[in-house]
């Protein structure tokens, strides 16, 4: 009896064909390596719940991959959580300003700052996961074939 049915489908011929179909082609590892990429990077946005919606934007937007893009999105949770105070702290810096929350307006501007600090890290996080995924799902596509 077989208490784990999925591992006898992931397992079959017919899977791993049509998996190593699907790698071969070009397009597909690239935009598999984006919606992984950007998922997690739009997944680190300092803001709650916001990511969720840059996720399902940029899938409709672009065309991608919206199951990769969310699974990276919740991934990075965790790490959206530790990176809030840092992201925080660099926005202050950037702008030159403590934060002290003093109302709305200086709820606003923290968050705004915390914003741009985030955008200043996932540019360049993102181009280097994006190349760094595509390779290694090029290295997998020549390795099944």
């Amino acid at each position: 009896m077989n208490f784990f049915p999925l591992s006898a489908w992931l397992r079959s011929k017919k899977f791993r064909e049509r998996l190593a179909a699907w790698l071969k082609d070009e397009r597909s590892t690239e935009k598999l390596a984006a919606s992984l990429a950007l998922g997690f990077v739009l997944g680190l946005f300092p803001v709650f719940g916001i990511p969720t919606v840059l996720c399902g934007a940029a899938a409709a937007l672009w065309r991608l991959n919206l199951p990769a893009l969310q699974l990276m999105n919740y991934l990075a949770y965790p790490l959206q959580i530790a990176l809030l105070w840092p992201f925080a702290r660099l926005g202050g810096a950037l702008f030159g300003v403590s934060h002290g929350l003093r109302g709305l307006a200086g709820l606003t501007a923290m968050a705004l700052h915390t914003a741009v600090a985030w955008f200043c890290f996932a540019a360049p996080a993102g181009l280097i996961l994006y190349f760094g995924l595509h390779q290694i799902l090029r290295w997998q596509a020549a390795r099944i074939s």
